[in-house]
């Protein structure tokens, strides 16, 4: 169960959902200094700033860690079965 590729894109979209939200916390403590407001400019959508924008990072993060995790997995997969 542990060997699919869901495994590790579930837990590293639910690890990059968890650090948006401490980023979002740090930077409403500490506005100019958090890693938001340093990828705010980079980002095609406003990932800070306003609820949406806030609730269209979180999103934007776990989607990507989605992503990241599944190709992981897959590649992980890959070889793991080929180095055998």
């Amino acid at each position: 169960m542990t060997d699919s590729w869901k495994v590790h894109a579930f837990s590293l979209a639910t690890t990059l959902g968890v650090t948006y939200i401490l980023c979002a916390i740090f930077d409403a403590l500490f506005p100019p200094f958090g890693l938001l407001a340093a990828l705010a400019p980079a980002s095609p959508w406003p990932i800070s700033g306003s609820p949406i924008a806030f609730l269209a990072g979180f999103v934007l993060f776990t989607a990507a860690g989605f992503v990241l995790g599944a190709l992981y997995g897959i590649a992980w997969g890959f070889w793991s079965k080929k180095l055998r």
